[in-house]
């Protein structure tokens, strides 16, 4: 019966979805190694979910190589967080929301798995209607 009422809920007001980052020091072979391995396992196991390309550098805010995942509804969210959280093979995740303030979603509003990175905020702003950087 739960399963069945969260088909009829939305995030709550401002926040339209969330982002989930995994880090992973692209100059470590072993490193990139781990974070492409889990990106396969994702996409094979969570085919619903847009999984964004492998970025093996820094790019925007992110200091350091990262892949994204969309999470569009609470469903993908309660599905998905709990499960990278216990299988994220010692890499660093990001969760945060996408209120259209992205300095805010980044930094305050956000959520860290594992070890947390310090992100380039000066990419970030405090207006921004958009839903990503790439």
């Amino acid at each position: 019966m739960a399963a069945h009422y969260l088909l009829y809920i939305k995030f709550p007001s401002p926040i339209r979805s969330y982002d989930v980052h995994i880090y992973f020091f692209e100059t470590d072979e072993t490193h990139t190694a781990l974070a492409r391995a889990l990106q396969a396992e994702i996409k094979e196991k969570f085919q619903e979910l847009e999984v964004y390309k492998f970025w093996a550098h820094p790019i925007g805010p992110h200091p350091i190589g990262n892949f994204e995942i969309d999470l569009k509804s609470p469903e993908e969210f309660l599905l998905f967080v709990p499960w990278i959280q216990v299988n994220r093979r010692g890499l660093s995740v990001l969760v945060h929301p996408n209120t259209g303030n992205s300095l805010k979603d980044h930094t305050e509003n956000a959520i860290w798995i594992g070890e947390k990175q310090v992100l380039n905020t000066r990419y970030l702003n405090e207006i921004d209607d958009g839903y990503g950087y790439y």
